[in-house]
């Protein structure tokens, strides 16, 4: 069983999510054939990893949040996604504290609507992916 951090959110905080936020709505991710553009395209691969560093943000206590929009999912849908990983070898981070900071990022309702799943990251720690689909007509919120 994964252990939880304690997560501080304050005006701090709130400010650097917004900003986020705000930066992802400006540069959105094309994800039209997007996962065999990057197998095949190390300058491809490089440019994106690049982009999601610069969309990322340290929360205390060791969390770091990315978040992207993303357009052309399957059904040309567009969605929010973001994802939070806590720099500590056998943490997660806890459903309250993702829910928290998804809504600092504009996402709406709960957990239970959106794709949420973990994943193993290189580094031998975890992250906590969250997807939600943008409305028809909500554009890069």
């Amino acid at each position: 069983m994964a252990v939880s951090t304690p997560l501080i959110i304050g005006a701090d905080e709130k400010s650097a999510l917004h900003a986020l936020r705000d930066m992802a709505s400006q540069q959105p991710v094309n994800m039209a054939g997007l996962t065999e553009l990057l197998e095949r395209d190390p300058a491809a691969r490089e440019r994106h990893r690049t982009q999601m560093t610069d969309q990322s943000v340290p929360i205390p206590m060791a969390f770091v949040v990315t978040y992207s929009i993303e357009y052309n999912h399957p059904g040309g849908r567009t969605a929010r996604h973001m994802s939070m990983s806590v720099m500590r070898d056998g943490r997660v981070p806890h459903p309250a504290g993702v829910w928290m900071v998804c809504e600092e990022l504009g996402f709406h309702g709960s957990l239970r609507e959106c794709t949420v799943w973990l994943e193993d990251l290189s580094d031998g720690g975890s992250a906590v992916n969250v997807v939600q689909l943008l409305d028809a007509g909500a554009g890069h919120a």
